[in-house]
């Protein structure tokens, strides 16, 4: 028995050679864009790497050669934002001349003088300045050094404070702020009636008027951080101690003697009137009671004395005594020397 072989028709050959060159044209697409893609992704590499290259370039990061190379990382102060102020004292010989040289070396360093008071020296004062300067905050240490070649810095006070906080928060409120505004006008924009329009004019009247306070208190931040303010107070040498002048006590002439006696006896005059003037009152009161003493006295003795004196029966007017009565009795003579007859 013969063996059958079988072999393909005709269309089924067709359809194999169809689909045989159906997948070699498939094969090449997917190479050729694997490809293309490939060339791609070099062409965009090297594209960023020129960006990257001109990048460090701008800043500072490229070599001699043209290289580029990494940018260097920035430090934590870079984006610090510090306050500096300062109290300065110094004795100087002549303030005013010390004052002009602290202008000058002000002007020099880039600031300038705010405030400026100057007071001549008298016999009882030193001469004193004061000024108040605003130096940019790299040029402080050097104004320091310069101000020591003036004279003798008797106190010096520097304080920093650090305000990074404060100015991050004031730049994202002014920036919600500025997109805030920015909405706004597209609103106001699109509105259609008056209600719709008179609202969004007062909301964004509202928020640029808040946004420009933000934006003058952000400014007066950055002037105070990019300024630093010292305060320079300049005084004059101490004063030579003055000798006290003695002068002569007493008087030193006849007319000198005679003008101070007579001030003295002015003075005791003044004195004794004034004595008799506060004891006046007192002796015109003792008298009036040393007065009513003598009378109650005298008063007093009178009444004993009637009290003293014998009362006895009188006779009548033109009667003689009578013979019973006892004669009366002799008056005796005091001296009877005186008379003897001679």
């Amino acid at each position: 028995m013969n063996p059958t072989t079988s072999r393909p028709t005709p269309k089924v050959r067709a359809r194999a050679t169809r689909l045989a060159v159906a997948g070699v044209l498939a094969l090449s697409a997917v190479l050729t864009a694997c490809s293309g893609g490939g060339a791609d992704s070099g062409t965009s590499s090297a594209d960023n790497g020129s960006a990257a290259g001109a990048v460090g370039a701008d800043q500072g990061g490229g070599t001699a050669d043209g290289a580029a190379v990494e940018p260097a990382a920035s430090s934590p102060d870079a984006d610090r934002q510090v306050i500096q102020t300062g109290d300065v004292r110094m004795t100087v010989k002549d303030p005013r001349a010390a004052a002009d040289a602290v202008v000058a070396l002000t002007e020099d360093a880039g600031g300038r003088v705010d405030d400026r008071s100057e007071h001549a020296a008298t016999k009882d004062d030193v001469g004193t300045a004061e000024l108040t300067l605003r130096l940019p905050a790299d040029q402080v240490s050097a104004a320091v050094d310069g101000l020591r070649a003036l004279g003798t810095i008797d106190q010096i006070d520097l304080k920093s404070e650090d305000v990074t906080g404060a100015a991050q928060d004031l730049d994202a409120r002014i920036h919600a702020l500025q997109l805030s505004v920015a909405r706004m006008e597209d609103l106001l924009s699109r509105a259609t009636s008056n209600e719709e329009l008179i609202a969004a004019e007062n909301a964004l009247t509202e928020r640029q008027g808040n946004l420009e306070q933000l934006q003058s208190e952000r400014a007066r931040l950055a002037e105070k951080v990019a300024l630093s303010t010292i305060h320079v107070a300049l005084y004059g040498p101490d004063l030579a101690p003055v000798e006290p002048v003695v002068e002569p006590t007493g008087p030193q002439s006849f007319l000198e003697g005679l003008a101070t006696g007579w001030n003295a006896l002015v003075d005791l005059a003044a004195g004794l009137a004034i004595v008799v003037g506060v004891l006046l009152p007192w002796l015109a009161f003792g008298g009036a009671v040393a007065a009513l003493v003598v009378a109650l006295v005298r008063w007093n003795r009178r009444r004993r004395g009637d009290r003293a004196v014998p009362v006895g029966p009188l006779a009548p007017a033109g009667v003689a005594p009578s013979a019973s009565a006892p004669p009366a009795a002799r008056p005796v003579d005091p001296d009877p020397d005186l008379h003897q007859p001679r």
